[in-house]
């Protein structure tokens, strides 16, 4: 484990959806993955790239087929990271809100 004192914490909700233009979440194109990827600028930088922790706080998507959904953080730098929205097959998702936890110094 790395030291990180003195800690620094950073945190917010994003909330995402159709209106993006990169929105591709909800035509679905057989079994290509479809993805919306956001930038997120920090509002204060890091010494180096901090530890991530997403979490789902919300999503809007249709009932007629299962729910699939993947996020991941990427491209983490001390300047902020790629928040990456990913679903599959038949799946079509209108938002999704996830809150994000960068712990650094």
């Amino acid at each position: 484990m790395s030291n990180v004192a003195p800690l620094s914490l950073l945190s917010a909700v994003v909330a995402l959806d159709s209106t993006l233009d990169h929105w591709e979440l909800l035509e679905p194109a057989g079994g290509v993955r479809r993805s919306c990827v956001q930038p997120i600028v920090f509002e204060r930088q890091f010494a180096v790239p901090p530890l991530l922790h997403l979490g789902l706080v919300g999503i809007d998507s249709s009932k007629d087929d299962n729910l699939r959904l993947s996020l991941r953080a990427e491209n983490i730098t001390q300047y902020g990271f790629s928040l990456r929205v990913e679903t599959w097959l038949n799946t079509k998702i209108w938002s999704v809100e996830v809150s994000w936890l960068a712990i650094g110094s």
